[in-house]
């Protein structure tokens, strides 16, 4: 039985170098995480081992716990044929939990790391994939069960090779996805490159360039963009908006490794000023950051004063934000090379450019993109007002030839048909 400490007692050493944080505790707590990973691993291999597979299910994961990205447009495309498939997703205990889930209906959800996400992942003929979460908690894959990786970049600017991947774990995770890996679906020549020349070099991967089922929405009709609009202007309490001179600009900056914020500071005043001068109408920002950022970032005043500068991360899906929004601006996210495909305005701002190419690194110059680079505000102001669409048009169809590009608005069907015939 453990020792209850009396006050009074004089404390050991050991006690007082635990109590102080020391060495001795550091050692003690990576000793028993070491343990639990080892006895988790062993649960998880005996869990795949007793479970046979159930040849209509399918599990789905985001990086970010999300109904989000590719995985969400193949199920929903799943759920648009009527498939009698059994359809898991898995989120956060936070998003597993909240009324309503974000999920359709005709979807189960399971708490990622729970013993019911292992076992569904044991039992699961498809694992739909947009990065390498499957590997980070791994239940080993048997060989009846199809692992279609979709990534969530797309013809993207900053690089993904091991040697530029900060975190351990997730590139470990990463080699692991690899070896693991049936199909990948690309979007373009380029993508395909950076797969086969990463962590997917193995043949035997088929790569498929379908497409990216998240970009299907961008080729949407008028129709359905009034109906994104209009859940825009619920949202955000713009009910009294007038539809014809409202516009909206997608901000939407990645992460820093050294997770510092101060390469988020944006002049929304300027950048206002800039929209308004040169495309007319009334705007408003729509201010969407990381997720690994975006806590550290939701009380900066800038934002909370300006009554233009909305909340991007309320808004479920960036898709459908990019098919309806009529200008973007980011530093290196990829989804900005999604975004080029509907031909509307997009701009590059980015005030640790050096800092940024030396540390990451980028597949190819940023000034070969067609989107206009500043690397402070009175660049991006003048960057704007001197916007030339035919210019634009002009290095975007470059920028899509160059790269391969085989988007059409097809690949949910597409990736669907597959699994159909997989089954089959």
């Amino acid at each position: 039985m453990a020792k209850r400490y009396i006050p009074g007692k004089k404390p050991s050493v050991f006690v007082k170098a635990m109590a102080e944080g020391s060495f001795l505790k550091n050692v003690f707590l990576k000793i028993r995480k070491s343990i639990d990973r080892g006895i988790a691993a062993v649960a998880r291999r005996f869990i795949s081992s007793g479970t046979e597979v159930e040849p209509k299910k399918v599990v789905f994961m985001h990086y970010a716990n999300q109904y989000q990205c590719n995985p969400a447009y193949i199920c929903d495309e799943i759920l648009r044929r009527g498939l009698d498939w059994d359809l898991v997703y898995v989120l956060d205990q936070k998003g597993a939990t909240r009324l309503p889930l974000p999920c359709p209906e005709g979807v189960r959800v399971v708490v990622r790391n729970s013993i019911e996400h292992f076992y569904e992942m044991a039992s699961a003929k498809f694992w739909i994939d947009n990065a390498v979460c499957f590997p980070w908690e791994y239940v080993p894959k048997k060989k009846n069960q199809i692992y279609i990786d979709t990534w969530h970049g797309s013809m993207g600017l900053k690089r993904i090779d091991s040697d530029k991947i900060v975190q351990k774990k997730w590139a470990k995770a990463a080699k692991i996805a690899g070896k693991i890996t049936n199909y990948m679906i690309s979007n373009s020549s380029f993508e395909t490159d950076v797969y086969r020349s990463t962590y997917w070099k193995d043949t035997k991967i088929q790569i498929f360039e379908y497409g990216h089922p998240r970009n299907d929405i961008l080729f949407c009709g008028e129709e359905r963009k009034r109906e994104i609009r209009q859940k825009l202007y619920q949202l955000y309490d713009l009910t009294d908006a007038d539809e014809n001179t409202t516009k909206f600009v997608l901000y939407a900056p990645t992460f820093r490794d050294a997770k510092n914020i101060d390469c988020y500071d944006i002049d929304y005043d300027m950048l206002l000023d800039a929209l308004r001068q040169r495309f007319g109408g009334e705007w408003y920002i729509l201010n969407r950051y990381h997720f690994k950022v975006a806590k550290a970032l939701e009380n900066v005043q800038a934002i909370k004063n300006n009554p233009y500068v909305l909340n991007g991360n309320l808004y479920s899906d960036i898709q459908e934000i990019m098919a309806v929004c009529d200008a973007g601006i980011t530093d290196y996210s990829s989804w900005i090379c999604d975004f080029v495909l509907t031909g509307k305005p997009g701009f590059i701002y980015a005030n640790d450019l050096k800092e940024y190419d030396s540390e990451r690194g980028f597949y190819y110059p940023l000034d070969s993109t067609p989107f206009p680079i500043a690397e402070n505000n009175r660049e991006l102001y003048e960057n704007i007002l001197n916007f030339d669409q035919e210019l634009y048009d002009r290095k975007k169809e470059k920028f899509l030839l160059d790269r391969g590009c085989k988007e059409n608005g097809t690949a949910a069907k597409q990736v669907v048909d597959l699994m159909e015939q997989l089954i089959g």
